[in-house]
């Protein structure tokens, strides 16, 4: 009874609610780890009474073995998201009347800056993927779909949903669906549209539907371009934080440390709000900070005669 509730409410979530796959999967995943906690807490099988009777006990615990788990106060607080979702849906459906859980406040969040790639080292994962990858198309379709991200600033899901006859009936800008069911027009540089021709060229498939396939022919997965990425920072001793988003945040940050057009940048990423690409402008002024501070000869004055400069 509790899974077929489960399921129903996933369905709720994208077809009612409109929300993206990776956040409806996000959702489920937040939920199972809660009813694995109450089996393991109760000791028995987890049913649509415990969601009744949950309290604000049970989800403190809950928040605290997480967080022993060395999972980040922000998933811990989407956890919570979760939760509330599906006990306000279980409301709907009228299986229970309220519940206390929602009148519980997130974790508060760490502010953190995202980690973006520099040019040097955007270059060095390219040019891994040849030593990564054996098959000749393969390497031109990875590089194909890391230029697109960096260059459009997607998220990863976005390039993967896009299909072949879209790009190919485009000109100067392409057609992307975002968050949310939003369509937004990006654009295609020159060099990024010969990578993905070169790519679609030598693909040694004819007849596809999505523009980023795999060695079966089927659409590209998220987890596909996931180990791509971590093989790659393995081969070049790069940090934990190289994932395949951090190619959106580069983006993000080299135009805003070139531009500083706060607004476009909004409008490409396809922020809904402009506080969330605020932060990039944050990052921008860390990165200036830092090479000003390493790299200006006033930066250490024992590099400077300050007499010099004394009225």
């Amino acid at each position: 009874m509790l899974n077929s509730f489960i399921e129903s409410w996933q369905r709720y979530l994208r077809n009612s609610c409109n929300l993206s796959e990776n956040t409806v999967v996000s959702y489920a995943s937040d939920l199972k780890q809660l009813m694995l906690f109450l089996e393991k807490y109760n000791n028995m099988q987890c049913r649509i009474d415990d969601f009744k009777n949950l309290n604000k006990v049970d989800m403190r615990a809950w928040f605290l073995s997480r967080k022993n788990a060395g999972e980040s106060s922000k998933t811990i607080s989407r956890g919570l998201s979760a939760v509330k979702s599906f006990l306000k849906f279980l409301i709907k459906e009228g299986q229970i009347e309220s519940s206390v859980i929602l009148s519980i406040k997130s974790p508060k969040i760490e502010k953190t800056l995202p980690r973006p790639l520099n040019i040097t080292q955007i270059n060095d994962i390219m040019g891994s993927i040849v030593d990564i990858k054996q098959t000749s198309w393969l390497v031109k379709r990875d590089k194909a779909l890391l230029a697109l991200i960096y260059s459009a600033g997607l998220r990863v899901s976005e390039a993967l949903n896009l299909n072949k006859e879209t790009f190919l009936s485009s000109s100067e800008f392409i057609s992307v669906l975002g968050k949310g069911g939003k369509i937004r027009m990006v654009p295609i540089v020159a060099l990024v549209k010969k990578l993905i021709l070169d790519y679609l060229n030598a693909c040694k498939f004819n007849d596809f539907e999505p523009l980023f396939i795999n060695n079966r022919g089927e659409r590209l997965t998220a987890s596909a371009v996931q180990k791509l990425i971590k093989k790659s920072r393995r081969l070049l001793g790069l940090s934990d934080n190289v994932t395949p988003h951090a190619f959106r945040h580069s983006c993000a940050t080299h135009l805003m440390e070139n531009t500083g057009d706060l607004r476009g940048i909004q409008e490409l990423l396809g922020h809904s709000s402009i506080s969330s690409t605020q932060i990039y402008a944050d990052v921008a002024k860390k990165y200036i900070s830092e090479v000003y501070d390493k790299c200006h000869p006033l930066s250490n004055q024992n590099n400077i005669n300050m007499g010099k400069y004394n009225a």
